[in-house]
């Protein structure tokens, strides 16, 4: 029987409950021997199992210009660090340095996990819960900003980069102090007023949004907007239809169609000029995208466009 699955942080007193009692006794409990990292000796799980990792959460180039850390809280799941497969279980603790290639994967498709993400940016340092249950598939639970933090915090997460940039294994000591640092930081500040104006979910979709207007003239994907706002394009989208109340891929395409009817309704455009200047691959595919959105083929909205005026 598949173990029970994490039940998902949906309320203020879940979310302050998870971060001040289970991941607290989360970094309490860390050993040496479940950190996985780019030091030498121990090696991810190599059974047959991790060896056919494939990667389902984003693709195996998955990289970042910062440092990560990620600790599995609940459940079990399969990732890759510079494409070695392990299978991860509560209480592991991996340690991505920049660039390099990481992804995950479920292991069975009703055992749910949760994941909690120190993204050590120097700039814009965040914490962010991730979660997958078959039922809901993958959801960005809550992501908080690590700047403006006190100073002991700040500390932390210096010695949260120098220890995942370093060439040996981190002192375990120093480690947890560090990590409890930064938690209970936050959970000083949830106290102190309300938790929902840490929330950065929806600053990221604000910025996803924004990223989408600027720039939709061209062949804008899902992907390229998430490796924008370095988050994986299920998280993204997932959060997006969530927040906004449409998919990303239907805003992306109402963008890139509303700003080709105003090119369109300039004098002497050529539908060809358009479909080339947004990306389309020929005008053909622009064409039929532009019907379905519209009702009319191109020529026809121009048509009618010019009657009214």
């Amino acid at each position: 029987m598949p173990p029970p699955a994490a039940t998902s942080i949906q309320t203020a007193a879940q979310l302050m409950s998870f971060l001040g009692r289970d991941l607290v006794s989360a970094i309490g409990g860390l050993d040496e021997d479940r950190l996985l990292g780019p030091w030498p000796g121990r090696e991810p799980d190599q059974s047959r199992e991790a060896r056919t990792f494939r990667p389902d959460l984003y693709g195996d180039d998955h990289a970042h210009a910062h440092h990560e850390i990620c600790l599995l809280t609940e459940g079990s799941c399969l990732f890759s660090l510079d494409r070695r497969g392990a299978v991860l279980r509560a209480g592991d603790l991996v340690f991505c340095p920049a660039g390099a290639v990481h992804a995950e994967a479920h292991r069975r498709s009703g055992q749910a996990y949760r994941l909690v993400w120190w993204s050590l940016e120097a700039g814009d340092p965040t914490l962010h819960v991730t979660h997958y249950a078959k039922s809901v598939g993958y959801t960005l639970e809550f992501g908080t900003s690590l700047q403006h933090l006190p100073a002991d915090a700040q500390r932390a997460l210096d010695r949260l980069r120098a220890a995942t940039s370093g060439s040996t294994r981190p002192d375990m000591d120093r480690l947890r102090e560090a990590l409890l640092t930064l938690v209970l930081a936050l959970v000083r500040r949830a106290l102190a007023g309300d938790l929902a104006q840490w929330d950065r979910r929806s600053e990221l979709v604000e910025r996803a949004a924004e990223f989408v207007r600027q720039h939709a003239a061209g062949g804008l994907s899902l992907a390229a907007v998430a490796r924008a706002m370095q988050v994986s394009p299920n998280y993204l989208t997932s959060l997006f239809r969530e927040l906004a109340g449409v998919s990303l891929g239907r805003f992306i395409l109402e963008e890139r169609m509303g700003q080709a009817q105003r090119r369109l309704g300039t004098p002497e455009s050529k539908v060809k000029e358009v479909a080339l200047e947004l990306g389309f691959s020929d005008p053909y595919a622009f064409s039929r995208a532009f019907k379905r959105h519209t009702g009319l083929a191109p020529t026809q909205w121009q048509a009618h466009e010019r009657r009214k005026k």
